[in-house]
């Protein structure tokens, strides 16, 4: 897909460099792909970021590529499916920076696969990660903001389309949605202690990961049919999403709380009617 004039530049920095100075923010799968990006725009910003992900090699490389751009991080393997890591993490940020003010949900994964073959172990083991570990880590961070008592945003990446569904990914969208729904909840819940949650459902944007595992698994015809229904053109560049990250993480969004917001190039909206001719 081709470029179009005017798009954004992976160079541009939209928030001024303190915006979020002194601020502590958890990115979980911060190691690679758009949990990467979310956790540099972050750092960009001026935040402290605490990069949690199972495997160790790519959050290290992470931490070392953030720290020659001047961006503080640390990172904590984790595996959000277990409980006492989770612990292990949000207690290993407050004994290191002695606070937390932010969360970001990115962990999860899918595989795709028709629903009438997916075994129980698949199904669990993505409502596990996609669902079940989102709310060990909210509930875990959700409980520090609580009792430090200044409030804290937390925004959970989901995927877009959710009322429309995905065929294909039948467990992923049932997990997010329970993320969707816990999403309102807790926006409800917290909002008296001054704690906004938020989601956001990206769309397609073109990753190391999703190169490397999603496309190969859907193959090429699928992948070039998804891109070509983007009503903008093209495909997302990871720093884009970070960039709503940040904004729903600052002081920025302050009036915001319990919002579901799409990125995704139009791609939501499908083609639809129109009695425009063709041009």
């Amino acid at each position: 897909m081709t470029e179009p004039e005017g798009s954004a530049e992976p160079s541009l920095r939209p928030f001024h460099p303190e915006l979020l100075r002194d601020a502590v923010a958890i990115v979980t799968g911060g190691g690679t792909g758009l949990g990467r990006a979310i956790a540099r725009e972050l750092g960009r910003a001026g935040a402290i970021v605490v990069l949690a992900a199972r495997r160790p090699g790519p959050l290290d490389d992470a931490v070392r590529d953030f720290a020659a751009e001047g961006i503080e991080a640390w990172a904590r393997p984790t595996d959000i499916r277990n409980t006492a890591q989770v612990d292990a993490l949000v207690a290993g940020t407050l004994e290191r920076f002695g606070h937390l003010d932010i969360l970001v949900n990115n962990a999860g994964g899918q595989f795709p696969g028709r629903a009438e073959a997916l075994t129980d172990r698949g199904w669990n083991a993505v409502i596990e990660t996609n669902l079940n570990g989102t709310f060990r880590v909210t509930r875990a961070v959700g409980q520090v903001f609580l009792r430090q008592g200044r409030g804290g945003a937390i925004t959970n990446i989901l995927i877009p389309s959710l009322s429309r569904g995905i065929p294909g990914i039948a467990h992923s969208v049932a997990a997010r949605a329970g993320v969707y729904g816990l999403t309102k909840t807790l926006a409800r819940e917290w909002a008296p202690a001054g704690i906004r949650v938020n989601a956001v459902g990206p769309g397609l944007f073109v990753t190391e990961g999703f190169q490397g595992h999603m496309a190969p698994a859907v193959g090429q015809e699928i992948t070039r049919r998804l891109a070509d229904t983007i009503l903008l053109g093209r495909t997302g560049r990871p720093e884009e999403l970070g960039w709503l990250a940040v904004y729903l993480s600052s002081p920025l969004a302050a009036f915001m709380t319990g919002e579901y917001i799409m990125i995704d190039g139009g791609q939501s909206l499908g083609a639809g009617l129109s009695l425009l001719p063709e041009a």
